[in-house]
């Protein structure tokens, strides 16, 4: 890049920082520039109301800095959950059954207090509303409120881990009074109790928090949290380079600055990269439901396994950013089996096409679409998959969409193959392998849409009702066994997770599941140089 252009860049992105500073300074004219962090998006968030989010990243961050849950993952290892909403709690010994007991004197942003009630009207909502939380809190029988700030919730099957779904984005606790003044309309009027309180929503454009001074925990050193969408990644590395945005995300769409940049950030001084591994897995899945699909045939299935240059797309796409899956849990699970690395599909383009040919496909004859979302590195992902299927004769046409429609399609059931990923949104095993592949939330969301199986279906449940740690582990070294056999997907890799941040921010821990950032610890601890 020559000079002049370099300037006109620097000169671009710093008006756009100066104008960000304008906008918050309107809205609070005598607020300091670093009370307001800004954070880089690549597209609106799909709904700020927890019952209706469909893990969709963006606006589940929102969620986790607009609402509480009732426990949340301890930073900085986030092995252990700590009471937010909740102040204590205890699992029946047959682990049916669980009791909270709320901290008092919480009060939701619009000032009604925060009771068992509550708590019992957003969960049954979020229930009743998101097909994505059926795995959860379809678990559910019923829940009793015994006094204002304790109410036990009874299950249908023992659980020892549902404490640990307490902890998702979908499962925060709205105002009550708030759902029912605004109705089906409350995602674009969301009130919770958490340490930042919504303030505006432009289109396209920005999503504005600001502190909340009543919050339990205490009040945030930041005045607001400026969410800005940026579509093109070229424009949010400007912006982060120049200090028109704190924070921009690699992780969780891989949709937003690209890889490349990460040697760059590291030069810089300015900008700081955090990168962790994740529980992420990145795959191909199989719609292993679809009538007349050929992917229903168990060699089409194993060809397409035969068909990936595993090895070329994690070293050479993803420039060693990316660890390979072998399967259905990430290497990084405590329950991952090592044997699954032998077991795993290896890349034999010769052993493709005789199972191809074994199907009954001549080269040529097999064509798919491969949906998946909008994004560079989604789109190098999959073409480099294209590729790989065109060389043992598969044609395959990529059909990128954005999240909402995307998601959308896929819960409707409405193709052959897609490229997909599994964030975890709370630390266990059973947050890949119930939702994925339980056959009776085949029409839910999120799923493999899995065959009726009722032995597999026994394992999983078994799996996750088990409360000895050996016996857990043992039954989830079955699962990955036999669903390998059955080939629902073809595992790929596990991205890291990164962030870029300006050096001037200070307190960003990184969760690895769920891969989303709190706001209420940050700060910024001076103002950098601009040049």
């Amino acid at each position: 890049m020559g000079l002049e252009v370099r300037q006109f860049a620097c000169c671009l992105a710093l008006c756009m920082a100066w104008l960000v500073s304008l906008t918050a300074a309107a809205a609070s004219p005598r607020s300091d520039p670093r009370e307001s962090l800004v954070v880089a998006v690549s597209n609106d968030p799909a709904s700020l109301d927890p019952a209706r989010n469909a893990a969709e990243p963006i606006g589940s961050e929102m969620i986790v800095n607009i609402f509480d849950t009732l426990v949340a993952w301890t930073a900085p290892g986030f092995s252990t959950l700590e009471g937010r909403l909740a102040s204590g709690w205890q699992m029946a010994p047959d682990a049916r059954s669980l009791t909270l007991q709320l901290r008092s004197g919480v009060r939701f942003h619009d000032g009604t207090q925060l009771d068992a009630q509550a708590v019992k009207f957003s969960i049954e909502r979020t229930r009743e509303l998101n097909p994505y939380m059926q795995a959860s809190f379809g678990a559910i029988a019923s829940i009793t409120v015994t006094d204002p700030l304790t109410l036990t919730i009874a299950l249908r099957q023992p659980m020892p881990m549902f404490l640990s779904l307490l902890a998702q984005p979908q499962a925060a606790i709205v105002s009550p009074a708030a759902v029912r003044k605004w109705g089906a309309r409350f995602g674009d009027h969301p009130v919770g109790t958490g340490p930042f309180v919504f303030r505006s929503y432009k289109a396209d454009t920005s999503v504005v928090l600001e502190r909340n001074p009543r919050y339990f925990r205490g009040p945030s050193k930041l005045q607001r949290v400026i969410y800005r969408v940026i579509p093109d990644a070229s424009t949010r590395r400007l912006e982060l380079k120049y200090g028109g945005v704190d924070v921009g995300q690699q992780a969780g769409q891989l949709a937003s600055i690209p890889a490349d940049d990460i040697a760059s950030f590291n030069k810089d001084g300015k900008v700081r990269v955090l990168q962790v591994p994740s529980q992420i897995i990145r795959q191909l899945e199989f719609n292993n439901s679809a009538a007349g699909s050929p992917v229903r045939d168990l060699r089409v299935r194993q060809a397409m396994a035969y068909a990936v240059d595993y090895e070329g797309l994690v070293k050479g796409v993803l420039g060693g950013l990316a660890q390979r899956v072998y399967g259905p849990l990430p290497s990084s699970s405590w329950a991952f089996d090592p044997a699954m690395k032998q077991r795993a599909f290896h890349y034999d383009p010769a052993r493709s096409r005789q199972l191809l040919a074994a199907a009954g496909y001549q080269p040529g004859s097999l064509k798919l679409t491969l949906h998946t979302y909008q994004g560079s590195i989604w789109a190098s992902v999959a073409t480099f998959l294209q590729a790989n299927f065109a060389d043992v004769g598969i044609a395959v046409t990529v059909q990128q969409s954005e999240f909402p429609q995307f998601r959308a399609l896929q819960t409707a059931g409405q193709f052959d193959i897609a490229l997909d990923g599994r964030q975890p949104w709370y630390n266990d095993p059973d947050a890949h392998v119930t939702i994925g592949y339980l056959s009776t939330l085949a029409d839910t969301a999120m799923t493999f849409r899995m065959p009726r199986d009722a032995a597999l279906d026994g394992l999983i449940l078994r799996a996750q009702g088990s409360s000895v740690p050996d016996e857990r582990k043992a039954l989830y070294y079955r699962l990955q066994q036999q669903l390998a056999d059955r080939v629902p997907a073809i595992y790929l890799f596990s991205n890291d997770i990164i962030v870029f941040v300006r050096s001037n921010v200070k307190g960003i821990v990184v969760n690895s599941a769920p891969p989303l950032n709190e706001y209420w610890g940050v700060y910024k601890d001076g103002a950098l140089a601009e040049h």
